[in-house]
Parts: structure tokens; C-alpha cells; sequence
């Protein structure tokens, strides 16, 4: 073969920087390439992203707010429909598509996903082979998982005077824009932009220009777990969900009254309850100092699916800017005091049940759990197990760890039925350690938590069917709200003062005390439990004024005083057994699981263990370790009163 030498002459001769302009062309050339490919790459394909949901160390949460505001409308107006289209798992699907660049948006895409599902695809077999699907889910869920819902709110009568108000109950936006109605910001889209104070860093939030001394909204309800100074945010504040996935920070409020008078570490507060007051304090090691120039309010979401992740410098935060355009929907009107100077929500508000969904259903220290799982059966002691339901409804997407459907509560009864169980109520216990009156011989304590409508709905009527009694325990201030709202909805409303009277004079139900008003799980106080620090002679006030107060009330609905107190999250001090007898009490129920074993000592019906009934098991299961099956006799078995040849 020919060399051509005209050919080798002219590389031969080519300046040097010529040729490096050459090799940088194909760089580019090359890269344009990949970058082409990413974009015709197939759905789900992942893109710098993590493997397992296990492993999600960052959300880049960049969905448009034309995208929320679609989602979150189809979420609300399919909700009572056959097919509930979610707003997260719409949202999952267009992030695995789109390897969460929503630069790549088409309506047409959420479209043809829309007409799938109500044909009847499930939203399960349509990701299947998008690997990337149960990440954006879990991300996305993280992200807005407190944000619809059902809740009730105050509407008012005549809008124009606001004078009185009726209670509504819906499903919608149920978190809050930051600022009230009434007051605007301007802002722009400044997540991750550089800020200089103390070292060069990222602004992991969102800033919202606004007056000094305006009203902060708590955007969603949960716990607060910080107040006070810090250098960078000045004087703030952070509330945790009470799912525990988000954690809300407030920062560069107002100096020298930065909160609301009644806020501290551990208060829980609602949605759309006034939190504090917006100012310019912060870049300052001093406290109270206002070295921000302009009065604004920041406001940051963390992410938190890991614990031991939240303070570390893996903290996880997201972009607010189309989440809080998206809150202008929801603001809550809110008054000024004029003798407190103190603003307050207009309107209340209210949501299902939450310390249904805490998981401290548990004893309150781990002394106090083992002395209560270890006890041994005492010679001649009767076996009684507990059982511990919350509530009953027949939506299959609201049964969790407390709520079970009607039908299986009555599967539970045809259990107990089919194997001679007979249900027992406190009075029987304390005749039989009294006065020796006879328990049945396979005896069984039903029990119901919290006083929810659903039990009268539900609970009430399979009990007579089945002749089976039962203990309800009832929350005081609870009653107290729903006489007056009167609402009935089978999932969160609780009973009325009437139908507790009805409960209790109908011979199958029995009432007992449940508090009136210390469901309360915060630092401050965790249920019943006397306070660290707190003095004895102060604990006995709380339970004497608030016990008391429920012990009274009952005692006038029902003409009966309880005899047994229930602890509010189980949560127990060990000071109150005393205390708790002294008041009159005869019993006391517990959250701890396990057997109890009766004798004719009065304390073994003290912190009485119970089994809390959950929907993952069958009747059969569920009771095989606490109630066992009746043992059949073969046929060909010798009978008791037959002798053997």
C-alpha cells in the first residue's frame, strides 16, 4: 500500500494548538453524545441515582408547580371515587420517566398514565420495570406525605361579620402557607445560591420577603423540637412531622419577641397555628442581634429517613420554592389581641388522631417493661388475656397497626365464640377479688382505646349481636369537643357525652377512664408520667384536678365511677399506682403485652397487660399465644365420664 505523502506531510506541519482545538471538538462532540443518549434513555434508567430506597442521601425535588397543582387537584377530586389517584405515586411515575428532571415534562405523559389506572391498571404493574419508581415514591411521599388529607375545619356562617361557625369536614390541602392570609412576600427561587456569613456554604432554604413583626404560620402540624439563638438563623424555630419524615425550620424572626407567649420544646402544635413573628436577627454569635439587612422569613424543609443522619453534616433539604407557591392556596386568617399584643388563628382546625400513629404504644421506662412482662403464674391464678383495639373502619388504605375493619373484629368475636372464650368486664375482676364471685373458665377482656365514634358505629352493635361485653376507655376533653361539633365520621370522630350514656346503660359496654385531657406526648409531659423534677405532692395535683375532673363527669352521664384508669400511651410512673388507689381506683390498664394471671390480690389488677390487635393476622393467629384454641376431643376418645376398658 501507498502512503500518501502529501497527507503525512500536512499532519506532519499542523501547529500544536491546532491540534488541541481538534481534540477538544471531539471532546464536545462526545459529550453532546452521552448527553443525547441520556435523553432518549429508557424509563427509569438510573441516572446518578441511588440503588435502593435504603440508600437515598439526596432529594433534588425540582417538580414544577404547574405539576403540583395538577397532581394535588386530581389526588383531591378522584378521593371518593373507585379509582384515587395519588398525587405521590403520579409524581413517582414522572420522576422514574424522567430520571427526575422535569425539564422533560409532558402532559401527555401524566395523561396516558391517568387513562391506564382508571382502566383499571394498577399503579404497581405499570412501574414494575421502572427501577427507579419506589425511590421516587418513598422521596416524593417524604416530601409531601402531611400535606392532603381529610381534617375538619371552622367555616363561617356569614363570612362578611365572621361571627358564627359551623365545623366542615374535607380531604384537601390540609398544610399551610408560612404567611396568613392577608399578608404577601416576594421571593425567587434561591435554594442552594452561596451565602459568605461564618464560611462559604449553600443556602439550603427558602427566603420570603416580608415585613417585620408578621405572623409565621406552622405550615404542617407536629412537635417542636428546637427553639431559640442560632448564629447563622438567628432566633428560630424547628417542628418535627409527626411522621418523623419532615422537619420544618423558621428562622430570622422578630428580636426581642421572636414566639407566640405559649410555645416551648415539645409543644404540639397544628397546622396553621400562629408560631412566632418574622424579623431581621441572626449572623451573630450575640443573641437578640439584628444583622440581617433585610426582614425576611427563611424557611427549610429536611428530609430525614435515617435518625442518626438528622444533625450530621448528611443532612438532607429540599427546594421549597414551588411547595410554598403551591401553600398560597391554604393561608389562615388570624386576629390580633390588643391587650396581649399576641395573633391567633381565626378559624380551628383539626386531624385524625395522631397519637393513633406514634409507635410508643410501650412501656415508659425498660424497668418498669420487664417487671410488668416478667411475672410468673402464681399457684391458683386464673389466666385472663387482653386484647387492645383503637379503632374500626371499613376504608382498607386507613387500617394501620390500630385500626382493624368491622369484619375482622367480628371474625375475632366468632373466635372467642367457636372456642369458649367468655368476655369479662372490670366489675367481674373486682367481684372475684373481692368477694370470690366466680369467673368464667376461659375469661377474655375486650378492650377499646380512646373513645372513638367508630366503636359506637361498629364496635357497639357485633357486641350484641355475639351477647360479648367490653370495656371502653374515653377521653374526657375528646367527649367535651364532639358534643358540640356533632360529627360523626366513621373514621375520626369520637363520641358524645349522649352516646356514652347510651354505651353505658346498655349492659354490654362498660366505660372507664382514659383522662380527660393528658394525651399529650410531648416534653412536657409524656401522658400520664410525672415530669422529671416535678415534685410528688405537684404530680398528685395533675392527676387529682385532671383524673378527678373525668371521674366526676362520667359519674354524672352514666351514674357509675369508674374503677379503673387507663394510661394514656401506656406511659406509667410508678408514683401513681398510690396515688391512683387513693382516688378510688381499683385497676389500671397498661400498654405493656402480655398474659395476666388473676389472683384475690387486689394489685394483680394493677397494670394489667394487653395485646394490641393489629390487621396483619388472621383471628387464629393473632390469638394462638394468648388464647388458645379449644383442644377437640378425637372421636374414637374415651369422653370424661366414660370409664376406659
Amino acid at each position: 500500500m501507498k502512503l500518501n505523502k502529501k497527507r503525512l506531510m500536512l499532519f506532519r506541519y499542523l501547529h500544536p494548538r491546532l491540534m488541541k482545538l481538534m481534540l477538544l471538538t471531539v471532546v464536545v462532540i462526545a459529550a453532546a453524545a452521552v448527553l443525547f443518549f441520556i435523553q432518549i434513555i429508557p424509563d427509569g434508567f438510573p441516572v446518578s441515582l441511588p440503588e435502593s430506597d435504603s440508600s437515598i442521601k439526596w432529594v433534588d425535588f425540582d417538580v414544577p408547580y404547574k405539576v403540583l397543582e395538577k397532581t394535588m387537584y386530581l389526588d383531591i377530586e378522584s378521593y371518593e371515587t373507585e379509582i384515587h389517584l395519588k398525587w405521590t405515586e403520579l409524581l413517582a411515575y414522572l420522576g422514574a420517566k424522567y430520571g427526575g428532571n422535569f425539564k422533560y415534562y409532558k402532559q401527555k405523559d401524566l395523561d396516558d398514565l391517568i387513562k391506564r389506572l382508571n382502566e383499571g391498571e394498577s399503579i404497581d404493574t405499570i412501574t414494575a420495570e421502572m427501577k427507579m419508581y419506589d425511590y421516587y415514591k418513598e422521596a416524593y411521599t417524604a416530601t409531601l406525605g402531611g400535606f392532603l388529607g381529610e381534617f375538619m375545619v371552622q367555616i363561617p356562617v356569614d363570612s362578611k361579620t365572621g361571627g358564627d361557625v359551623v365545623w366542615e369536614t374535607k380531604y384537601g390541602l390540609k398544610a399551610f402557607s408560612p404567611i396568613p392570609d392577608g399578608y404577601w412576600y416576594s421571593d425567587f427561587d434561591d435554594f442552594g445560591a452561596g451565602r459568605s456569613y461564618g464560611y462559604n456554604r449553600k443556602h439550603f432554604g427558602h427566603d420570603l420577603m416580608i415585613g417585620t413583626g408578621t405572623p409565621i404560620i406552622a405550615i404542617e402540624s407536629g412537635i417542636v423540637e428546637a427553639i431559640g439563638w442560632n448564629q447563622y438563623g438567628g432566633w428560630r424555630i424547628g417542628i418535627r412531622s409527626f411522621d418523623k419524615k419532615r422537619y420544618y425550620y423558621y428562622a430570622h424572626l422578630r428580636k426581642d419577641r421572636p414566639y407566640t407567649a405559649d410555645l416551648y420544646v415539645g409543644k404540639a402544635v397544628k397546622a396553621g397555628d400562629v408560631i412566632g413573628y418574622s424579623g431581621r436577627t441572626g449572623y451573630s454569635i450575640k443573641e437578640n442581634v439584628n444583622n440581617i439587612d433585610t426582614p425576611h422569613l427563611h424557611v427549610g424543609m429536611q428530609l430525614i429517613f435515617d435518625e442518626s443522619k438528622k444533625d450530621s453534616p448528611n443532612q438532607i433539604w429540599i427546594d421549597m420554592y414551588s411547595i410554598s407557591k403551591l401553600l398560597l392556596k391554604n393561608k389562615c386568617a388570624v386576629y390580633k389581641n390588643e391587650e396581649t399584643k399576641e395573633f391567633y388563628r381565626k378559624f380551628d382546625f383539626t386531624e385524625p388522631s395522631y397519637f393513633l400513629q406514634m409507635e410508643n404504644l410501650k412501656d415508659s421506662t425498660k424497668s418498669n417493661q420487664t417487671a410488668l412482662f416478667s411475672s410468673a403464674a402464681p399457684e391458683g391464678s386464673i389466666p385472663l388475656p387482653v386484647v387492645m383495639y383503637h379503632g374500626l373502619t371499613r376504608i382498607s388504605k386507613y387500617q394501620n397497626k390500630f385500626f382493624i375493619s368491622p369484619k375482622q373484629f367480628e371474625k375475632d368475636l366468632q373466635y372467642l365464640q367457636e372456642n369458649q372464650y367468655t368476655p369479662v368486664v372490670m366489675k367481674d375482676l373486682i367481684d372475684y377479688v373481692d368477694n370470690g364471685t366466680p369467673l368464667p373458665e376461659r375469661p377474655v377482656l375486650i378492650t377499646f382505646d380512646d373513645g372513638f365514634f367508630n366503636n359506637y358505629l361498629y364496635a357497639y352493635p357485633l357486641l350484641r349481636e355475639y351477647n360479648m361485653k367490653a370495656v371502653f376507655s374515653v377521653i374526657g376533653d375528646l367527649a367535651d369537643k364532639y358534643s358540640v361539633i356533632q360529627d360523626e365520621n366513621a373514621y375520626y370522630a369520637y363520641m358524645t357525652w349522649e352516646d356514652i350514656k347510651e354505651l353505658s346503660a346498655s349492659g354490654y359496654i362498660e366505660i372507664q377512664n382514659h383522662s380527660y385531657d393528658l394525651h399529650d406526648n410531648d416534653g412536657s409531659r409524656k401522658g400520664a408520667m410525672q415530669k422529671q423534677g416535678e415534685s410528688l405532692d405537684s404530680y398528685r395535683h395533675v392527676l387529682e384536678e385532671d383524673v378527678g375532673k373525668m371521674q366526676q363527669m362520667l359519674y354524672d352521664t352514666t351514674g357509675l365511677m369508674p374503677t379503673t384508669f387507663t394510661y394514656p400511651y401506656g406511659y406509667i410512673s410508678k408514683s401513681s399506682k398510690e396515688i391512683l388507689k387513693n382516688m378510688g381506683f381499683r385497676a389500671t390498664l397498661s400498654c405493656a403485652e402480655g398474659l395476666n394471671y388473676i389472683t384475690r390480690d387486689p394489685d394483680s389488677l394493677f397494670y394489667l397487660k394487653r395485646v394490641c390487635r393489629s390487621p396483619e393476622e388472621s383471628s387464629a393467629q393473632f390469638f394462638k399465644s394468648i388464647a388458645p384454641p379449644l383442644e377437640k376431643q378425637a372421636e374414637n376418645e374415651p369422653q370424661d365420664n366414660q370409664a376406659e376398658q
